[in-house]
Protein backbone atom coordinates (compact mmCIF):
# COMPACT_ATOMS: atom_id res chain seq x y z
CA UNK A 1 0.00 0.00 0.00
CA UNK A 2 2.80 2.07 0.76
CA UNK A 3 4.66 2.20 -2.38
CA UNK A 4 1.25 2.85 -4.67
CA UNK A 5 0.96 6.23 -2.27
CA UNK A 6 4.79 6.64 -2.67
CA UNK A 7 4.25 6.06 -6.84
CA UNK A 8 1.28 8.04 -6.99
CA UNK A 9 2.62 11.50 -5.08
CA UNK A 10 6.04 11.20 -7.60
CA UNK A 11 3.56 11.15 -10.18
CA UNK A 12 1.73 14.09 -9.22
CA UNK A 13 5.16 15.83 -8.29
CA UNK A 14 6.41 15.29 -11.75
CA UNK A 15 2.88 16.43 -13.73
CA UNK A 16 3.17 19.69 -11.27
CA UNK A 17 6.92 20.29 -12.25
CA UNK A 18 6.57 19.32 -15.94
CA UNK A 19 4.61 22.15 -16.89
CA UNK A 20 0.85 20.56 -16.91
CA UNK A 21 -1.79 23.06 -15.54
CA UNK A 22 -2.03 24.16 -12.28
CA UNK A 23 -3.93 26.80 -10.19
CA UNK A 24 -3.24 30.43 -9.86
CA UNK A 25 -5.29 31.78 -7.22
CA UNK A 26 -5.59 35.49 -6.10
CA UNK A 27 -6.84 36.15 -2.20
CA UNK A 28 -7.47 38.51 -0.17
CA UNK A 29 -5.64 40.73 2.35
CA UNK A 30 -7.30 37.78 4.77
CA UNK A 31 -6.95 34.97 2.67
CA UNK A 32 -10.32 34.91 0.69
CA UNK A 33 -10.27 33.44 -2.65
CA UNK A 34 -11.12 36.37 -5.39
CA UNK A 35 -10.60 34.59 -8.67
CA UNK A 36 -8.89 31.11 -9.33
CA UNK A 37 -7.79 29.96 -13.18
CA UNK A 38 -6.15 26.59 -14.57
CA UNK A 39 -3.38 28.10 -16.12
CA UNK A 40 -0.50 26.36 -18.02
CA UNK A 41 2.81 27.86 -16.45
CA UNK A 42 2.21 31.88 -15.79
CA UNK A 43 -0.57 34.17 -17.06
CA UNK A 44 -1.28 38.01 -16.71
CA UNK A 45 -3.15 39.19 -13.16
CA UNK A 46 -5.45 42.64 -13.62
CA UNK A 47 -6.59 44.19 -10.48
CA UNK A 48 -9.62 46.93 -10.62
CA UNK A 49 -8.72 49.28 -8.58
CA UNK A 50 -12.17 51.33 -7.65
CA UNK A 51 -11.09 54.74 -6.37
CA UNK A 52 -7.44 54.61 -8.13
CA UNK A 53 -6.06 58.44 -6.88
CA UNK A 54 -6.98 56.43 -3.19
CA UNK A 55 -4.95 53.79 -3.72
CA UNK A 56 -1.52 55.12 -3.06
CA UNK A 57 1.42 54.33 -6.13
CA UNK A 58 1.26 50.73 -6.50
CA UNK A 59 -0.45 47.11 -5.52
CA UNK A 60 1.29 44.25 -4.71
CA UNK A 61 1.10 40.38 -4.84
CA UNK A 62 2.94 38.16 -2.38
CA UNK A 63 3.85 34.96 -3.19
CA UNK A 64 1.58 32.67 -0.59
CA UNK A 65 3.37 29.46 -1.09
CA UNK A 66 6.74 31.44 -1.02
CA UNK A 67 8.50 29.93 -3.90
CA UNK A 68 8.46 33.27 -6.06
CA UNK A 69 9.62 36.98 -5.09
CA UNK A 70 7.06 39.62 -4.14
CA UNK A 71 5.88 41.53 -6.92
CA UNK A 72 5.10 45.07 -7.02
CA UNK A 73 3.44 47.61 -10.27
CA UNK A 74 2.18 51.10 -10.61
CA UNK A 75 -1.44 51.77 -10.98
CA UNK A 76 -2.39 53.55 -13.64
CA UNK A 77 -4.97 56.55 -13.61
CA UNK A 78 -7.88 53.88 -15.13
CA UNK A 79 -7.22 52.04 -11.99
CA UNK A 80 -5.75 49.29 -13.40
CA UNK A 81 -3.13 47.45 -11.92
CA UNK A 82 -1.06 44.81 -14.59
CA UNK A 83 0.63 41.61 -13.12
CA UNK A 84 2.62 39.89 -16.50
CA UNK A 85 3.79 36.63 -15.88
CA UNK A 86 2.43 35.17 -12.32
CA UNK A 87 3.33 31.73 -12.00
CA UNK A 88 0.92 29.46 -10.85
CA UNK A 89 0.56 29.66 -6.92
CA UNK A 90 -1.26 31.68 -4.70
CA UNK A 91 -0.83 35.23 -4.61
CA UNK A 92 -2.70 37.55 -1.76
CA UNK A 93 -3.21 41.02 -3.49
CA UNK A 94 -1.91 44.12 -1.33
CA UNK A 95 -2.20 47.45 -1.13
CA UNK A 96 -0.71 50.83 1.07
CA UNK A 97 -4.31 51.12 2.61
CA UNK A 98 -7.36 49.80 2.19
CA UNK A 99 -9.37 50.04 -0.88
CA UNK A 100 -11.75 48.39 -3.16
CA UNK A 101 -10.76 46.23 -5.74
CA UNK A 102 -11.65 43.45 -7.75
CA UNK A 103 -9.57 40.93 -10.29
CA UNK A 104 -10.22 41.53 -13.98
Amino acid sequence: MSKIFLCTSVAVLFGAVSGYAVELRIVDSVGLSRAVKVVDDSSSVILMVENPKEAGEECVLSNVDGLASERRERISPSGECVFKDIAAGTWQVGFPRTVRWKVK
